[in-house]
């Protein structure tokens, strides 16, 4: 059996305290949270979004 493995993510994994993920995944399992916030990677995506337009930063760059 061969597994493939594909190198077309562009996505980075970005490691955070396990306080942290604990705190994330307790805020998204309220249904409420789940609708807005599916995974805990939409949350942190979004929420460093978030800050670093706060900040000034100019997302459309990036892409």
């Amino acid at each position: 059996m061969f597994m493939v493995i594909s190198n077309k993510r562009n996505d980075t994994a970005v490691r955070i305290s396990r306080w942290l993920d604990k705190a994330v995944g307790d805020y998204i399992s309220d249904k409420k949270m789940r609708i807005k916030f599916p995974s805990k990677r939409n949350f942190v995506d979004t929420a460093v979004m978030q800050l670093l337009e706060e900040k000034g930063v100019n997302l459309e760059s990036g892409k």
